[in-house]
């Protein structure tokens, strides 16, 4: 099934919202990524980015800062003294 431009519009328009996993548009378009790939794609992915300052002098990134940020959340959450 082919999509029309005002098709691929509405679906776009609506990219932020949690059900556009939902929309044929996304479907289609992972479908095609992965028909070239010869492998399944991962829909969603931790952002890697270095992160670089004069103050900061180990290798940072935006996935490393994340996974420290969700892991006092869940020591908090957990209750766990020394947070």
């Amino acid at each position: 099934m082919q999509l029309s431009n005002r098709a691929i519009r509405d679906a776009l328009e609506h990219g932020e919202q949690r059900d556009f996993r939902k929309t044929h548009l996304y479907e289609r378009v992972f479908a095609l990524a992965e028909q070239k790939a010869h492998a399944t794609l991962p829909r969603v992915m931790l952002p890697d980015i270095a992160l670089h300052s004069p103050k900061i002098t180990r290798k940072l990134t935006t996935a490393w800062f994340a996974r420290q940020v969700d892991a006092r959340y869940r020591r908090c959450m957990a209750g766990e003294p020394g947070n």
